[in-house]
């Protein structure tokens, strides 16, 4: 009669493992490191990087690793062109990539949130198709529904054209699910 209780109430675990509460809550990565296995998934390169430093050493291998100059990076941001040491852009120069900073890295989707403080008013598909994005670590949130949040309390008036770039590999462009997006060869410096 004891083994029967025993056995009944898992006292007669060979295993003494033990069972967690299905009333704790899961241990969940943090939003970094879903962020990055998402945003890599979908075929974005990410680098992490501590110091400006290594930002700056980082973009130097994008650029050699592209064929790209300093004169074929399309910037609006004048704290970027300070930061990268870009140029002034000339009208007559082939634009090979811009770079761009960021809203929010969306953890659960692997995409970045932009809005018209990074794109103006243009849509997706008039951006460069090559994109380097910088974005400091804090700039990391859960979903889409915590990144409006902090964007509304970021900003006293709410910029306009927020959307996700959310489609990086262009193999997966050819597929009817991501019909009116725009695929990116897009690589992100997040900065600690």
């Amino acid at each position: 009669m004891v083994k029967f209780f025993n056995h009944l109430f898992g006292k007669n675990k060979k295993n003494n493992d033990k069972e967690e509460s299905p009333f704790l809550p899961k241990e969940t990565e943090p939003v970094e490191i879903i962020f990055a296995k998402n945003f890599t998934d979908k075929g974005g390169k990410f680098l992490y990087c501590e110091n400006k430093n290594e930002v700056l050493q980082y973009f130097d291998e994008i650029l050699i690793e592209n064929n790209w100059t300093l004169n074929t990076i399309k910037c609006k941001n004048d704290f970027l062109i300070d930061y990268f040491g870009l140029g002034k852009l000339d009208e007559k120069n082939i634009i090979d990539a811009e770079i761009i900073t960021c809203e929010f890295l969306v953890a659960n989707k692997g995409s970045i949130l932009v809005s018209s403080n990074q794109i103006s008013t243009k849509k997706l598909s008039e951006i460069s198709e090559n994109l380097i994005v910088f974005a400091k670590n804090s700039q990391f949130s859960s979903d889409v529904s915590e990144s409006m949040s902090l964007l509304n309390s970021k900003y006293e008036k709410k910029p306009t054209n927020i959307t996700t770039i959310n489609a990086f590999d262009t193999k997966s462009e050819i597929d009817f699910l991501s019909y009116g997006r725009t695929s990116k060869n897009l690589y992100l410096l997040v900065q600690e």
